[in-house]
């Protein structure tokens, strides 16, 4: 439970906790090593490090797998020796990041190390805090530049670090303090007795929320049609927290998957109304949005409702090339021939493990491109 919920962390406005000074984040980091993406060095003073470089092609797709298995790798080793240090990342950046380096993709590149930390919530309790480039990188990229933007941003990553030195019955104090110093930023003088009432208020609001969303989803009857709004501040962020939920609840079981087929709808706002398609296909940050949710759930398409709205069609429009003239969408073909055979495989899977006509999911998803 708390792993999804510090994945919905991502969007406090709470009172200050740490000092109000804070300076501008510090040049470009300009350091890389020419080594292997994932390499280990033995021994360092007295723990372990895992080096890692991130890629281009990473940030362009926004994979998450890698970090995923190696953090995984480090929360295991440590479960195993309560007693060690525990392993420490290192991060690198690829070479090729570096000579197209610019304003657009340092935020890009922040972007990505925000997913990462979303997506795997013991990052940054494994990074090496102690690795002078690795917390530049960190610095530099995904540290907010507003003072209040920053006050949220540390708690959660605090609340992060929190939870993830209490599973390995660590002293979450040291951590913080070390995550803090690293950062060259100072800490209130009643920091934690602070991050204590604040980590209590929030765990409150969440047990609301999800007796909200329980109360929620056993509304939903078979087939009954459930509408998602999705803001312009979560476009912007790249969350999918509302859709990422709607999929787990769908997907509990293959029974319940088969009730919420064809129920969900969605829609943005924030948005001008003139136009609406044009403008929405037009946006970039709607279509990393869009990409994102359908690189993480591309089994989605078996869920839209096409009754009421061509949802289909309409998701598509978001991710492929498209363009319309006199009312007609025309898509990029070889683009729309590379997403099609993406979302096939997909539903074949998920029609394997329904037990239903893989030939019939396949053909529904494909009659709306006829």
């Amino acid at each position: 439970m708390i792993k999804s919920f510090l994945k919905k962390v991502f969007s406090s406005n709470t009172e200050s906790v740490v000092s109000e000074e804070h300076s501008a984040s510090p040049e470009t980091a300009q350091d890389t090593l020419n080594s292997n993406m994932f390499e280990e060095t033995t021994k360092l003073t007295d723990y372990t490090v895992e080096e890692v470089i991130i890629q281009k092609e990473w940030i362009e797709k926004h994979l998450t797998k890698d970090w995923s298995n190696l953090v995984h790798h480090c929360y295991e080793s440590a479960l195993q020796d309560l007693s060690a240090q525990p392993r420490r990342i290192r991060i690198r950046l690829e070479e090729a990041i570096i000579e197209q380096m610019d304003a657009i993709f340092a935020k890009r590149l922040g972007k990505y190390l925000h997913l990462c930390e979303q997506e795997v919530v013991e990052f940054t309790y494994f990074l090496d805090k102690l690795d002078p480039h690795t917390m530049e990188i960190y610095k530099t990229y995904a540290l907010p530049q507003r003072v209040s933007e920053l006050n949220g941003f540390l708690q959660e990553r605090c609340f992060m670090i929190y939870e993830t030195a209490e599973a390995l019955m660590r002293d979450y104090h040291q951590e913080i303090e070390q995550y803090f110093e690293s950062l060259e930023i100072p800490m209130g003088e009643n920091f934690f007795e602070e991050f204590e009432q604040w980590r209590y208020s929030v765990l409150q609001k969440h047990e609301e929320e999800e007796q909200q969303l329980a109360s929620t989803t056993l509304s939903v009857q078979r087939n009954e049609t459930m509408m998602i709004k999705v803001s312009r501040e979560e476009v912007e962020n790249e969350n999918i927290h509302q859709l990422d939920h709607y999929m787990a609840e769908a997907l509990r079981t293959p029974e319940s998957a088969k009730s919420y087929e064809g129920s969900l709808l969605f829609s943005f706002y924030g948005y001008a109304k003139d136009g609406e398609l044009l403008d929405l296909m037009g946006r970039k940050e709607i279509k990393d949005w869009a990409s994102l949710l359908v690189e993480k759930h591309p089994h989605i398409f078996y869920f839209l409702n096409n009754e009421d709205y061509p949802m289909t069609r309409f998701l598509t429009s978001l991710v492929v090339t498209t363009e319309v003239e006199d009312d007609a969408v025309y898509y990029n073909e070889e683009e729309l021939e590379d997403f099609q055979a993406y979302i096939q495989e997909s539903l074949s899977k998920l029609a394997t493990w329904l037990g239903e006509d893989e030939l019939a999911v396949l053909h529904r998803f494909n009659s709306h491109f006829q």
